[in-house]
């Protein structure tokens, strides 16, 4: 029962705060790469799955010292360790984008630098100090058992990305694709756009004007 409330509480999390606050960094990714289904899935799942790996260990480590946790959380290091990546991100996909063809849709840029932007904006993203966030904190350590604390971790961090997840996947999607597929002879334009929009967020967040 305990779980199932983890999960609520994630689900709550997920539902407002995180789908919102991830909206400015996903929609001009979904944008950019709105013609490829897979692609775009496999970076929601590289995303999400990052957040999700960041909830269990916020959880674990929240085990062996509460403290420590929520001054890791409270500390504005990890807002600009996103910012950096987003930034990172965004300039290689705008430097991409000027050295792609007209005509490349797929496999126009590195795979290893992207996933690692992707997985690092998941990741870090994931530690901002909220309510739902400070529940799973005190619950995990005030557990006596390792496994439970690990699983804490994950009910809510499966509550966290569920929704957001579906709403990028099956909303934002939708529409990106829609766009790009109307404007695919503008597609490198399209990407140019949504590299510029990412270094900009990236200072965003980095300068802590706005929080995700």
């Amino acid at each position: 029962m305990i779980f199932l409330t983890i999960f609520f509480m994630g689900l709550q999390l997920g539902a407002t705060a995180c789908a919102i606050g991830c909206m400015p960094v996903m929609s001009p990714i979904l944008l950019a790469n709105g013609e490829d289904r897979s692609r775009t899935m496999k970076i929601l799942v590289q995303f999400f799955g990052a957040k999700l790996v960041a909830y269990t260990l916020i959880a674990v480590l929240a085990f062996f010292g509460a403290a420590l946790v929520k001054s890791m959380i409270e500390n504005s290091f990890f807002s600009q360790i996103l910012g950096a990546f987003i930034i990172l991100l965004g300039i290689w996909l705008f430097f991409t984008a000027l050295r792609a063809k007209k005509s490349c849709i797929k496999d126009c840029t590195n795979s290893k630098v992207s996933t690692l932007g992707y997985l690092g904006i998941g990741f870090f993203s994931s530690f901002s100090f909220c309510a739902p966030m400070m529940s799973l904190v005190l619950l995990s350590s005030t557990t006596a058992d390792f496994n439970t604390s690990l699983l804490y971790g994950i009910s809510f961090g499966l509550g966290v990305v569920l929704i957001p997840f579906l709403f990028f996947y099956l909303f934002i999607f939708k529409i990106s694709s829609s766009i790009a597929v109307q404007l695919a002879k503008y597609k490198k334009h399209i990407e140019i756009f949504a590299s510029l929009s990412l270094i900009i967020i990236g200072f965003l967040v980095y300068y802590q004007h706005l929080k995700l």
